[in-house]
């Protein structure tokens, strides 16, 4: 069986880029630990890649 590689941008989407999967996002970034521990993420809001777009997450 083949797997997606989701260091690459199309499989990250696929797997990642629902509102059904937001909290299985919200956890692979919190494991990520961007903040160092000091904070953690509870929500964000999805955009399409339209000019301007931004990427709004709440901490």
């Amino acid at each position: 069986m083949d797997f997606l590689d989701v260091k690459t941008d199309f499989a990250f989407k696929k797997v990642f880029g629902s509102d059904a999967s937001k909290d299985i996002l919200i956890s692979f970034l919190n494991a990520v630990d961007l903040f160092d521990g000091k904070q953690k993420i509870v929500s964000f809001g999805l955009c399409s890649e339209k000019p301007g777009c931004r990427v709004a997450a709440c901490i």
